[in-house]
């Protein structure tokens, strides 16, 4: 079990970053962390955002999630619950607009806090 949660920020972000300057991804793909999850599909939109972002997602089953967003530093700096039912879930997540700009981590996890899906953001 990882008990430093910033030095583990920081391999996350260090992955994400490698993820990125693979030539076969295209920077805005989202990455499954577990491919048994009932999560099919996640988007994020726009990247790069400013005030708002939308977000997408395809579920094979009706299942609570957690939607957290972490700065750079591994500071939470926007998190919520959310229910998901069966096919297609579509929410803003607006009052982004106090928020510096640079790179953010959007993570989805289970109430257990197993990471299902995390996506690089970027806010100009």
């Amino acid at each position: 079990m990882i008990t430093d949660v910033n030095a583990f920020r920081k391999e996350l972000f260090n992955r994400i970053l490698a993820e990125e300057n693979d030539s076969t991804n295209n920077g805005d793909a989202t990455l499954p962390f577990n491919k048994y999850t009932m999560i099919t599909k996640v988007t994020v939109r726009p990247n790069p955002f400013y005030t708002v972002l939308t977000l997408d997602v395809a579920c094979d089953s009706n299942r609570s999630i957690i939607v957290r967003m972490f700065n750079e530093a591994g500071k939470i700096v926007k998190m919520f619950s959310w229910y998901l039912v069966k096919g297609t879930n579509v929410t803003s997540i607006n009052e982004l607009s106090n928020l510096e700009n640079g790179l953010f981590l959007l993570d989805i996890i289970d109430n257990e806090g197993t990471v299902l899906f995390t996506s690089r953001i970027k806010k100009e």
